[in-house]
């Protein structure tokens, strides 16, 4: 999987900027016109439930729940869609 731009180092982090800086604006515009959008979404948790995610997410060497639970939405999405093509 590919790292996240938070879960590299500060090193790796100036070498990526650097890149993008030098950069041909034609080719940032094709870059960017290739990533993926994200849609802003809330979903309200119980303190509790949210607590024992960053636990989990902590134990399995995760930055964040956040990303973790992301992970696991869409292997489940995957699953029920191969489940409902199935039938």
């Amino acid at each position: 999987m590919k790292k996240q731009f938070s879960e590299l180092s500060k090193a790796e982090q100036e070498a990526v900027e650097l890149e993008y800086h030098q950069m041909n604006p034609e080719d940032f515009d094709e870059q960017m016109k290739n990533a993926k959008l994200h849609v802003p979404d809330t979903i309200r948790l119980p303190s509790k439930l949210v607590a024992s995610l960053q636990k989990v997410a902590e134990s399995a060497g995760e930055i964040g729940y956040q990303a973790m639970v992301r992970r696991w939405i869409e292997e489940r999405l995957q699953q029920e869609s191969k489940a409902v093509s199935a039938r």
